[in-house]
């Protein structure tokens, strides 16, 4: 006689679905010390992987980093101290620290004086690391221009609205520095031209729009110097320097009491101006070089932004 079926219901973990199955009803029976055994693997099975757990004490860190409840030179616990605190392992721990480390969140000391100290955001390593993904990319120079038409206008319109004293001395005292400079050391003028266009951004009240232009600001300068040196000793050049300073001497004392809407305009058709004659400085299109070297085919008209 065929022998009389039960039903068995085991939970899969992970799932949260459960499996049907029959055994024969006369069947040894599972006994509380099995289904304990059970419910031990089951949970092994189940337990967060170390990694997942890296992540999960990175992501709280890192909260505490951002928040300034942990500020840059603050060394974060002993290592015992925070395996206690969020109830992981040695090695999940130091998974989690090499996270935070690779985001250059923090810095980590070997010896017996070491251990983990939260460090400010170098945004050179930032900004030189986008330089290079740009390169890679094909970025050309028409193609940094044309985000410089778009970022630095509106934030001149911005800086206009705001009237700030303190911008209107850095601009005055930027623009005295690249006179000088024009008649004595011009790779020093070609740095000041780009140092004039941060300030613009730097003091608009926008910390996005200066982070963002903060990451392209050292191929700005880069040009600038570039062009410069291709076109040194060359007179009709200077003229042209003489031009972009005293446009630059105009919108200091636009800035002063016009309309924002007119200051955007007129920073918009300078940079569009210089952008025509430093492109015409290369015989084809030029991609950015974040290395510094000198890409052939330079010549013809000469830097004056």
């Amino acid at each position: 006689m065929a022998a009389s079926l039960a039903c068995c219901i085991v939970a899969e973990p992970g799932c949260g679905l459960r499996q049907r199955f029959t055994v024969p009803s006369n069947s040894p029976r599972i006994s509380m010390t099995d289904h304990a055994a059970v419910r031990k693997t089951t949970a092994i099975a189940t337990a967060p992987r170390p990694l997942k757990a890296a992540l999960r004490v990175a992501t709280e860190l890192r909260r505490q980093i951002v928040t300034g409840q942990l500020r840059p030179g603050d060394r974060l616990p002993p290592e015992n101290a925070l395996q206690t605190q969020f109830a992981i392992s040695r090695p999940t721990l130091r998974e989690a620290l090499r996270l935070l480390e690779a985001q250059s969140l923090i810095t980590i000391a070997r010896g017996k004086h070491g251990g983990a100290k939260v460090t400010s955001i170098d945004l050179r390593t930032i900004a030189s690391q986008v330089g290079v993904f740009l390169q890679i990319e094909g970025t050309s120079l028409d193609d940094l221009w044309t985000a410089r038409t778009i970022i630095e206008p509106p934030a001149a319109g911005m800086l206009a609205a705001r009237r700030d004293p303190d911008a209107l001395l850095a601009l005055k005292a930027n623009i005295e520095g690249a006179r000088e400079a024009s008649r004595k050391d011009l790779i020093r003028y070609a740095g000041l031209s780009a140092e004039f266009s941060m300030l613009i951004i730097q003091h608009c009240g926008n910390k996005t729009i200066h982070l963002l232009a903060s990451l392209i600001y050292d191929l700005i300068r880069r040009q600038h110097e570039h062009v410069t040196e291709r076109t040194l000793g060359r007179p009709s050049v200077d003229k042209l320097r003489q031009n972009s300073i005293r446009s630059r001497e105009a919108l200091v004392g636009m800035l002063r009491a016009d309309p924002p809407e007119a200051v955007e305009e007129f920073w918009r058709d300078h940079l569009c101006h210089m952008r025509d004659l430093v492109l015409t400085a290369y015989e084809k299109p030029r991609t950015i070089d974040v290395l510094g070297s000198a890409p052939a085919g330079a010549g013809g008209a000469a830097k004056a932004s």
